[in-house]
């Protein structure tokens, strides 16, 4: 069988799919990432064709905008500057890869091109929408965030309801209408119907939640429109990071230290650090903070050590917390080895993802403004009274190279048409 796998965002919202990508391709299948530029050589590394459908420039402009991490105003930063710019390659990829036969899609909601070709070749191309996150299926459901702002858990559903109809009608249609307009009617497409990102780009053939039940089961609306519950893929890479002797020294070292992490794409690493590092010092925790962004020289000394890069799974096991953005892939890292998390959120399903992370008594979560050296050492001092969280329901467990986990395994059969294998 032929797949496309298409995603654009962050490394965190391509690994979920790349786990996906390369399980099917030890399956025997000819896959194809869709995605952004930079990407090629992570996506070739796990054995999967790769079809670039935004630019280095695309890509960085992105990463560069003031208000890419803004509570409210980021996802239109990411639709205008990285996911407009992807709808006319992403079609033409479509177009050519299902030429030769029949071609299931893999995509995120915000892969706006992809959704469109469903439309354009509904006997060609079958498009399973993936969701990594819970926010992606929008709901009434507690814990609901609008921007960083939580509802209320005693607003009624009607309430909640009106919330998400004011967001469409003053904010997200008009942000997003008439680029969508311009393309349906380029290729001679009727209007998409309905909400666009409450109903319109999803998929009508259904799709997948890469997460689990006890994170966030799938609300019922969305079960009925053919959207099957996963798991986390929690993606481990073919070609594996080693530690660096400073890392691996500074991890085995005592006494505790602290995992910081803000994100792969994240510029202001050091603006963000600088409450935690310093109620690290408060604390006695050493930190090892995870970035490839920022001088790191005002922040750095002797308890401190900056990288570009390591593996999660190998610098979470013996840390005494993970201090993170709040993506979802770094959620399902440390559920994997329970290491208590403070969730520093920004932007996204950041917020709603920590709301859920502290109902499972696995962390805590702030807004990032608002963090401060008192709130964060708060957290940090709680976390030095447990040796770790509470067991969960079902732990997920890496998706490595010929050893794909459950979810993964599962979202394959799915993909293939087997849904009635498990």
């Amino acid at each position: 069988m032929k797949f496309a796998v298409v995603t654009l965002g962050s490394a965190g919202d391509l690994h979920p799919f790349l786990a996906i990508a390369r399980a099917l391709v030890e399956r025997g299948h000819e896959v194809h990432v869709l995605t952004q530029a930079p990407y090629e050589s992570e996506v070739r590394a796990e054995g999967a064709g790769f079809v670039p459908v935004a630019t280095q420039e695309d890509h960085e402009r992105t990463l560069r905008h003031p208000l890419l991490w803004h509570p409210l105003h980021g996802f239109g930063v990411l639709w205008r500057h990285l996911a407009v710019p992807a709808i006319g390659p992403t079609v033409h990829a479509i177009d050519w890869l299902s030429a030769s036969g029949p071609l299931t899609v893999l995509a995120s909601p915000l892969a706006a091109g992809a959704r469109l070709a469903r439309e354009l070749w509904p006997g060609r191309v079958r498009l399973l929408s993936g969701y990594t996150a819970p926010m992606g299926l929008r709901s009434t459901a507690d814990p609901m965030f609008v921007g960083a702002w939580r509802i209320p858990g005693w607003a009624p559903h009607r309430a909640r309801r009106g919330l998400w109809a004011a967001l469409d009608r003053w904010k997200l249609e008009p942000m997003a209408q008439p680029a969508i307009r311009q393309w349906t009617d380029r290729l001679g497409l009727p209007p998409l119907s309905g909400s666009l990102f409450g109903e319109a780009l999803h998929s009508p053939d259904g799709g997948v939640a890469l997460y689990p039940p006890w994170f966030a089961p799938v609300p019922l609306a969305w079960a009925r429109r053919g959207v099957r519950q996963m798991g986390f893929p929690v993606f481990e890479p073919s070609q594996a990071v080693g530690l660096a002797d400073e890392v691996a020294s500074f991890v085995d070292k005592t006494p505790r230290f602290a995992v910081v992490y803000p994100g792969s794409a994240d510029q202001r690493a050091e603006s963000v650090t600088r409450p935690v590092l310093a109620a690290c010092r408060e604390v006695g925790l050493r930190a090892l903070v995870l970035s490839r962004f920022g001088s790191h020289a005002e922040s750095s000394d002797a308890n401190t050590l900056w990288t570009a890069k390591a593996p999660l799974n190998r610098v979470l096991r013996g840390a005494s917390a993970f201090i993170h953005h709040g993506g979802i892939g770094s959620i399902a890292q440390a559920f994997a080895v329970r290491t208590p998390q403070l969730i520093l959120a920004s932007a996204y399903d950041q917020f709603e993802n920590g709301a859920r992370v502290e109902l499972l008594h696995q962390g805590h979560w702030q807004h990032a403004e608002k963090a401060s050296p008192n709130s964060v050492r708060n957290s940090l001092e709680e976390f030095s009274a447990m040796a770790r969280p509470p067991d969960l329901i079902d732990p997920p467990r890496a998706s490595s190279p010929g050893r794909p986990n459950q979810a993964v395994q599962n979202t394959c059969k799915v993909l293939e048409g087997d849904e009635g294998a498990f």
